[in-house]
């Protein structure tokens, strides 16, 4: 078992990650926004892999739009949980550099957590390759990063910038990217933060052909009204949607979307 997988493990033990995307207005935020990025970017109906896919919100979501779903996610727990709320799909133990799925099976994958997770960039490469690998040529890939500036943002929005140790933790995100050194406790969330001009080529050396990076909540996520505004979250998904591709806005967005596709020609044969 390698440190990121155990990191993995005893993050998600604490943490109730079933729980994350409904319990509060900034998971609902995530939430809804990554439906409306799935409902304009996956392909309208075929089988699609969610890799990494913890216990189940985003699979039994597509299993209920009649999507046909496999989900792989290193964590038991994760497994556990998704199996008890499945709509009818399979549920691996298994990590997404070496996916226990056949070649070229699916018509999506998703990736909603390894790109983060693997802090290493010969791990993100090998997840990117196992996915290429898994998909039909022609098919879609939705993989979410987060941000550099994500802990910064939403360390400043819950008044933490004066706590012992903050600014150097900063300094290290914004100097390497990680969100911790390995010398931190494990229980701290373990993580790769992604500067923006990095997701396109980081996609694209594993074969894909990158198409467009998302900002997932936008602007939007940080606001102090963000709860009211959930109430009427069509108008708010819509304006998110104005600035979602912008350059300028990326940033902000503490999670990020990238679309691919699989050529149809396999330009690393």
């Amino acid at each position: 078992m390698t440190k990121d997988v155990e990191r993995v493990l005893r993050h998600y033990t604490l943490k109730d990650e079933a729980g994350r995307l409904w319990s509060t207005a900034r998971g609902e935020l995530t939430r809804r926004r990554t439906w409306d990025i799935f409902e304009r970017f996956l392909p309208g109906s075929g089988q699609v892999a969610d890799i990494g896919g913890g216990p189940g919100t985003h699979a039994s979501h597509l299993a209920g739009l009649g999507y046909d779903v496999v989900l792989v996610d290193p964590v038991p727990k994760h497994i556990e949980q998704a199996s008890a709320v499945a709509a009818g799909f399979p549920c691996h133990l298994g990590d997404a550099r070496s996916l226990p799925l056949p070649d070229a099976s699916f018509d999506a994958v998703l990736l909603m957590g390894p790109l983060y997770h693997l802090a290493d960039a010969a791990d993100r490469q090998s997840a990117l390759r196992e996915a290429f690998r898994v998909l039909r040529p022609g098919g879609r890939l939705l993989a979410e990063v987060i941000s550099r500036y994500a802990w910064i943002i939403d360390a400043t929005t819950r008044g933490l910038l004066g706590d012992r140790g903050i600014w150097d933790t900063f300094e290290l995100n914004l100097r390497t990217g990680q969100s911790n050194t390995p010398d931190r406790p494990d229980e701290v969330f373990w993580a790769y933060f992604h500067r923006i001009e990095e997701v396109g080529p980081e996609v694209e050396r594993a074969g894909f052909v990158h198409e467009r990076l998302l900002a997932v909540e936008g602007f939007a996520g940080p606001l102090g009204n963000l709860e009211e505004l959930l109430r009427e979250p069509e108008q708010l998904m819509r304006v998110i949607r104005l600035t979602e591709s912008e350059p300028a806005m990326l940033g902000i967005s503490a999670h990020l979307m990238a679309v691919a596709a699989k050529p149809v020609i396999d330009v690393g044969a």
